[in-house]
This record gives C-alpha cells, structure tokens and sequence, in this order.
C-alpha cells in the first residue's frame, strides 16, 4: 500500500508548520535562510530516495526484523537502535511539549500544564502499543477527516487581502547569502517523515511507484515555500521573527467570516491536537518497537519501558520552559540530520551489499 509511505511524509510535514521549523528559518530569512531551503531540497529527498529503496529490499520488515539474524554483533545492533530510539523518542517529546505549551498560550492559560500533557499522555501511551498496522489505519483516520480542512485554512491564507507579497519577495531578495547549517537541518526535517519506516515498513507492500517520490517533492516544496513564507506575508520581513510561534500567529490573522467560529486559530489548533497526537504516536511507536527489538518477549519491560517515556514526558513538561525547549531543538536539529546522514548512508550501502 504505498500510499501509507506518503502518510508517513505527510505527518511530519503537517506537524512542522507549526513547530519549530518556521520559527528557525524565520530567524536566518536574511542570512541563508532561503539557500538552506533550496540546499535542503535535493539532501532531503536524496536521503529519501536512498534510505526508501534500501528498506523496501526487506519486504515487510522493519528493523528488528532485518537484524534478527546478526545475533554476534547483538551489541552493535543495540547500541544502534538505541541511539536511533532516542533521537525519534525526542522528536516526539519536543513536538509534545511544543503544542501542549501553544494550547495553554492561545487556549485556556490557566489550565495546569501537567494535566493538559497528562491527557495527551494517556491517548498516545494507548496508541504505540497497538499492533504496527493499527496504529497507521488510525494515522490513515486522522489525515482523512484533519488534513482537508487544514489545506482549506492554507488556502486561505494564500488568498488572504493581507498577504503582501512584497514582503516575501524582499526576503527573497537574499537569495544568495550563505545558509548556516541550522537553517539547511531545519528544512530537511521536513522530509524526515521516510525514517519511520524503520518500522512501518513492516506494512509496505511491493516497491514503490515512481510516482511517489514526485508526490513527495512536490509536498516538500509546497510545505516549505508556505512554512517560511507565508508568516512573512502576514507579517512583514521583520515582524515575523518576533513572533514565538509564527503559524498560530499567522492562524489568527485570519477570520471566517460565515463560519459559526470566525477567529481561524481555535479551528485551526482543534485539527491539529489530531494531527500532534499522531505525530507523536507515530514517533513514539518506532521507539518503543525499537527498543523491544533489544530484548525477549517480556510484558514487564514493556511497561517499564512505557512508564519511562511517561516520566521523561512530565519531566520535560515541568523542567523545560518555552525559550529552553527552543533553544534545545535548535541544536537537536543538527544532531539529528548529523545522525540521519549516518544511518541512512550507512543502511543503503549495507543492504546493496547484502542484497546484492
């Protein structure tokens, strides 16, 4: 079923307008922003394209199932899906405590941080424990009833009498600055979704049509030209950057005028408490397969293991302030292309020796 390859691309991108890939492009929009963007384009989808083909010479099988066999270098193997887990358990983490704080901001100020976290807790705790196939009929769900209405919001913006695309044709101007290499990390996250076939290749049927792949330079083009420019449009080259969440701004400049809810924002965070759920499940399922892949069959570490992404959840929830979780993703996000690079180079090279 290849279009489960494009709900794994899909989910990341949707759940990247809103985080923290527009606030760290915005930063740079006059110092290599835009050639991190163009830079970022042909390294995401390459590194799309390598890992993509490389995994679907296992079919049906995900990581754990790929490396049963290599029972003498059990520690490496460990080790490796270690360090994997954890970089995808904090990009679910990051994406939690992200959202959870845009809902105290712009929702309900007063409601307890821990007991809006602890709700969300329950539902994805839930979710990563189902069978690998459940969790994407679920995701499949989600995108069904979230993802056209959120194109509609996009849309709108697009039409909006307040866009001025003077503003983005200014920062467009710098075209030709050097891109540092956190703006280039941030924009290629945005095609980071093909890393969760780590698992979900479990439920890939067959190759992949080329069609796919052009399905999926297309989304990132558009994600990225509307993650970064579009706030510059509502908010001018400067103004944008003074915003600490520049979509949930932009969100709320725009109205609904016969709508039975006029202000854009509340609609618009409404979809994307499904979306962010999601995102996290997803993100979290990987891990926690991951990490069950280092050990027998054993119910009492599973749940260890799940009470361990609880605690680190409410830990961060009480530890991590706004400015500190932003300035922590900042530096993730080179961590975390640094480790992409690795593994994925290091899985295709593997696999076509392996497989000939």
């Amino acid at each position: 079923m290849n279009r489960y390859y494009l709900y794994l691309i899909l989910i990341n991108m949707l759940i990247n307008v809103i985080m923290f890939v527009p606030k760290i492009l915005l930063e740079y929009r006059y110092n290599g922003a835009v050639m991190g963007v163009l830079i970022a384009i042909p390294i995401g989808f390459g590194l799309n394209i390598m890992f993509t083909k490389a995994i679907t010479k296992f079919p049906e099988k995900g990581f754990p199932e790929i490396f049963a066999a290599a029972v003498g270098k059990r520690w490496l193997i460990t080790l490796l899906f270690g360090i994997i887990s954890l970089t995808t358990f904090s990009a679910g983490l990051i994406s939690l405590l992200g959202f959870v704080d845009i809902l105290r901001r712009f929702v309900n100020p007063e409601m307890p941080f821990l007991f809006i976290i602890s709700i969300f807790l329950f539902g994805i705790l839930l979710i990563i424990r189902f069978p690998t196939d459940r969790v994407m009929y679920l995701l499949e769900i989600v995108l069904f009833l979230n993802t056209p209405l959120i194109v509609f919001i996009i849309f709108k913006a697009f039409t909006s009498e307040y866009l001025v695309w003077d503003s983005i044709l200014e920062v467009g101007t710098h075209l030709f600055a050097m891109p540092s290499l956190r703006s280039i990390a941030a924009a290629v996250y945005v095609f980071s979704g093909y890393t969760n076939l780590l698992i979900f290749n479990r439920i890939i049927k067959g190759k992949l049509k080329a069609w796919n792949f052009f399905v999926v330079i297309f989304m990132g083009l558009f994600n990225l030209f509307t993650t970064f420019f579009i706030p510059i449009g509502f908010h001018g080259a400067d103004g944008a950057q003074e915003y600490l969440h520049p979509w949930i701004s932009t969100a709320d400049s725009l109205r609904l005028v016969y709508s039975p809810i006029e202000r854009v924002i509340f609609i618009f965070l409404i979809f994307y408490m499904g979306i962010t759920l999601m995102s996290v499940s997803v993100y979290w399922h990987v891990a926690y397969e991951l990490l069950k892949g280092t050990y027998k069959k054993s119910i009492k570490k599973d749940w260890i293991m799940l009470s361990v992404f609880a605690c680190c959840a409410i830990a961060g929830a009480i530890f991590f302030n706004t400015l500190l979780l932003d300035r922590i993703t900042n530096y993730w996000m080179i961590v975390r292309f640094s480790l992409e690079i690795i593994v994925v180079g290091g899985f295709f090279f593997w696999a076509r020796r392996k497989t000939g």
